[in-house]
């Protein structure tokens, strides 16, 4: 697994030419779709995507984050180049997530589209590499991210508001891993068959508290009334009789 940042060292070396892909220089930005944090034009570098290929490292990163997607923070972007060995040794490659077509690589550092040296495209952010068979062995496999902020943690809220750290790509790491170890099998979302403990926000609890304390009570009152009202018309039937 290759991670690369276009703040730090970028470069494959000897492995450009045997995977047939290289990191582009430049940060990936967009003036329509970012992420606002100090108000600033660097915030534009705070880009989001929803563009994943049908691959078993982005199982289950497709099912989950197609609607509202994943930060890309701060990213690069990945070009093909030619693959200089056998032609019979070029790895099957499968870009496994692109950015957003309003992104485009700023490559002067001013944070603003320039048409006459930038473009506006879907840009290469990962590639899944096969290398075929040697043999009775299996290829190698590899992967190539162009933005390190992948596997940062972020901080979001759970379904009780409280602050807890998740990875911003969640479970794109663990299919990576998968993937890379042959287990893609295993790749998606996991699914216990585990009952799940009933929890209450603050406001259900005291709501649950009130119907204890007060509904019950009530409720057998009421059945009190209506029980000893029918005996007595029980009674007064039979006294009209006699």
């Amino acid at each position: 697994m290759f991670i690369l940042d276009p703040t730090g060292a970028n470069d494959l070396g000897p492995l450009e030419a045997k995977l047939g892909v290289k990191m582009l220089s430049g940060h990936l930005t967009d003036e329509q779709l970012f992420l606002r944090r100090r108000g600033t034009l660097s915030d534009r570098r705070n880009t989001a995507t929803n563009q994943f290929s049908a691959h078993a490292s982005t199982t289950a990163l497709s099912r989950t984050s197609t609607d509202h997607g994943i930060p890309l923070i701060d990213s690069g972007a990945l070009e093909d180049v030619p693959f200089t060995g056998k032609p019979a040794e070029a790895p099957r490659k499968t870009i496994t997530i692109r950015s957003m077509e309003s992104s485009f690589l700023d490559t002067n550092q001013n944070f603003t589209f320039d048409a006459a040296t930038e473009k506006k495209q879907r840009w290469n952010i990962a590639a899944a590499l096969e290398g075929p068979k040697v043999g009775d062995k299996e290829g190698y496999r590899a992967l190539v991210f162009a933005d390190a902020g992948l596997f940062i943690d972020i901080f979001a809220r759970n379904q009780l508001g409280q602050p807890i750290a998740v990875l911003a790509s969640d479970p794109l790491l663990d299919d990576s891993i998968r993937w890379l170890g042959g287990e893609e099998v295993f790749s998606g979302e996991v699914v216990s068959e585990d009952d799940k403990p009933i929890q209450h926000t603050k406001n259900e609890d005291v709501v649950w508290f009130v119907l204890m304390i007060l509904g019950v009570p009530i409720l057998v009152l009421t059945l009190g009334i209506v029980g000893t009202s029918r005996r007595r018309r029980t009674a007064k039937k039979t006294e009209v009789t006699q």
